[in-house]
């Protein structure tokens, strides 16, 4: 069983800001009747006029018939548009090439495939020899230069709003393929951008924050580019500084950015005031907790009735959208600190496993239960206390209780989560066909995203919490995580409604199935931590039962299958077991060519078969596997085990390949061990 990791992309940035329309009007424009050729072709032509201000005519007027409609923006785009747009970059006069800036970064904000052909263009050429006269001109106001002339009054008027379209088209295209994003690690970007984040108290909230997206962006996962904070530790400070010195709400996003950045750069960094000993990442991640911890200060609940009360006003819901997006990247942020940074992991694949040894007999090691001791390490301690994972294990309750990170999560992060995971009035749709839409659409799927971060976080905690010697936060908070149990149950039945088919839900009811996944991952993992003491109520393993029968999404039948396998190790519940026992027994008979059981659900369900009957002492083992006639039952599957494992392309699906032909041997040995055990 893994945990959820979360890429981060950020917001794609709006149409410019300097007069443009929002993204919003785009869409409505696209319905619009599209001009013809004739009554464009006058504008573009006047683009390579001998006269200045007919050029600087003609670049604001193409940006603004690019937001008039699609099909207008596919004639203009098939006239060279792009071609003639990078071409005034160079122009001489500085007011068309600050307008052909803000009309490449509309287009990269409207349509990304449009950053390749942008590229194509040489667009990085002109840029890069823009990008140190934008530089010397806000030194120039930074250090309170007197202006020289009239130019460079003019420029300064409009550096800021220059600099934020020159780096929001240089964003856009590095999030479009990994070539591009090649050319743009070459361009020594870093220390221009940040400049930005350095001067952020001093310039303009809105290109501080594009330029800290663009190097969240460049930074996330690009290896090529974290020598140059190695070279340059001074980079690594700077952004430390952001962290302490741009407080209040309006800096909160400039923030949550460089704590982004310092994450993704974590493992390369070298502070001057740390010991050679540190682990540098778990001292970032106590130096971005308790800023992310606070920025989840934020009341859904108001927020939506808000969002309703001022549904005709764009101004006041974009203020609302915008702190939502701020809370998204929080929560993704917090997400990552709990999760081991591989890459690899997909969120469910790694399940409970138990593997046997060359006797068949179940090996019940620590180190094949361990998701990510690494991070877990770095979570909850000082790295003179938690150096590796193999320290991890002598740290005692007082210890735990004394960690500053440990005691933020506990006490903060986590009850902010429940919070806004649970649902608003107006988190989703209603359910009637055809959807209708919400009081605030975009508001609506702002909550509704935000409630699927939660429990994605909450989902990475517990499972980190499960990663704690003795699983001290279970047995510390025993009474919240048996009434977070109960509450997620509520919340299913809140979010489900009157019905959601997960992975095939009605048109604009999609989010209801996201959350509803998450719930039930967060239920497997809770179920880990709590052991027998899930506080069950009747209902429950019917609801499990009908998450793996109603959904066609195989990663929630994984986590349904999962959650139920840890259900049944429950000593004292006989009947418990023999519901869900016939339960896994009727998925794995369900294997082709008799049913559609899909390779992945088969290897989880004879995984938590292999833990549940581990041991012939379990009281259940002789009323419910042996009575039951369980071991003939598996036998007879072998065959159908056998060939789904063959079927599994290793090419394609190697991790899949790998747990598969791992559970086929485990089956014989279990057999094996099963038929002999009762014998000794």
């Amino acid at each position: 069983m893994g945990k959820t990791q979360n890429k981060r992309k950020a917001q794609k940035p709006r149409a410019n800001p300097a007069g443009i329309l929002t993204v919003a009007e785009i869409s409505k424009a696209d319905q619009a009747t599209p001009l013809k050729s004739e009554e464009v072709l006058p504008v573009l032509q006047k683009l390579s006029s001998p006269d200045a201000g007919e050029r600087c005519w003609a670049v604001a007027g193409v940006s603004n018939l690019l937001m008039a409609d699609a099909a207008t923006r596919k004639l203009l785009l098939s006239k060279n548009l792009v071609g003639q747009l990078v071409e005034r970059l160079t122009d001489p006069r500085q007011d068309v090439v600050l307008e052909a800036a803000g009309a490449l970064r509309n287009l990269t904000s409207i349509d990304q495939d449009i950053c390749i052909e942008i590229y194509q263009k040489d667009v990085l050429t002109p840029l890069m020899v823009l990008i140190p006269q934008i530089s010397a001109v806000i030194n120039r106001i930074l250090n309170g230069t007197p202006e020289v002339d009239k130019k460079d009054a003019e420029m300064r008027k409009t550096v800021w709003d220059f600099a934020d379209n020159v780096i929001s088209i240089i964003w856009s295209m590095s999030e479009t393929s990994d070539k591009v994003l090649k050319a743009v690690n070459k361009l020594n970007l870093i220390p221009f951008l940040v400049s930005f984040l350095s001067a952020a108290d001093k310039a303009p909230v809105k290109v501080v924050v594009t330029a800290g997206q663009c190097l969240n962006t460049l930074t996330d996962d690009n290896k090529e580019i974290y020598f140059q904070f190695q070279s340059h530790p001074e980079y690594t400070q700077q952004l430390m500084n952001v962290i302490s010195i741009n407080t209040g709400e309006d800096r909160l996003l400039v923030r949550i950015l460089a704590c982004a950045i310092l994450m993704n750069i974590r493992e390369t960094i070298r502070s001057t005031s740390w010991d050679e000993t540190v682990d540098p990442v778990a001292e970032v991640n106590k130096l971005v907790m308790p800023i992310l911890a606070s920025s989840l200060d934020y009341d859904l609940q108001k927020a939506a009735e808000e969002a309703v009360r001022v549904a005709t006003s764009e101004q006041m819901l974009r203020e609302i959208e915008k702190r939502l997006e701020i809370l998204h990247l929080s929560l993704e942020l917090l997400s990552n600190i709990c999760i081991e940074d591989t890459g690899e992991d997909d969120g469910w694949e790694d399940g409970d496993e138990t593997m046997l040894d060359e006797d068949g007999i179940p090996e019940h090691t620590s180190d094949k239960d361990s998701i990510a001791d690494d991070d877990a390490a770095a979570l909850l301690a000082d790295a003179s206390m938690l150096n590796d994972a193999a320290t991890l294990g002598s740290v005692d309750d007082t210890q735990l209780r004394s960690n500053p990170i440990l005691h933020l999560m506990t006490y903060t992060v986590f009850p902010a989560l429940i919070r806004i995971a649970t649902p608003t009035p107006l988190s989703f749709p209603p359910q009637n066909l055809p959807t209708p839409s919400t009081a605030a659409p975009a508001i609506t799927e702002h909550l509704a995203r935000a409630h699927l971060r939660a429990l994605e976080c909450l989902n990475n905690f517990f499972l980190t919490m499960c990663e704690v010697p003795t699983k001290w936060w279970f047995r510390e908070r025993k009474e919240d995580a048996m009434n977070t149990w109960t509450w997620l149950f509520t919340t299913a039945g809140q979010v489900a409604g009157s019905g959601v088919r997960v992975g095939e839900e009605e048109n604009g009811q999609e989010m209801r199935g996201a959350v509803l996944e998450a719930i039930v991952g967060c239920l497997w993992a809770l179920a880990r931590g709590l052991e027998s003491d899930v506080p069950l109520a009747p209902f429950h393993v019917p609801a499990l039962r009908g998450s793996y029968t109603s959904t066609i999404s195989d990663t929630m039948r994984v986590k349904s299958i999962g959650a139920l396998g840890v259900i049944a190790r429950k000593q004292g519940a006989v009947d418990t077991n023999k519901v869900i026992g016939q339960f896994l027994l009727g998925v794995l008979q369900e294997l082709p060519p008799k049913g559609i059981t899909s390779p992945d659900s088969a290897v989880e369900a004879l995984n938590a078969m292999y833990d549940i009957y581990a041991d012939a002492d379990f009281d259940y083992d002789e009323p419910v596997f042996i009575e039951g006639d369980f071991l003939p039952a598996l036998k007879a599957i072998v065959p159908a085990v056998k060939s789904m494992t063959k079927s599994i392309d290793k090419r394609k699906y190697k991790d899949l390949r790998i747990r598969a032909d791992e559970a086929l041997f485990n089956l014989t040995a279990f057999i094996k061990y099963k038929e002999s055990e009762r014998k000794k």
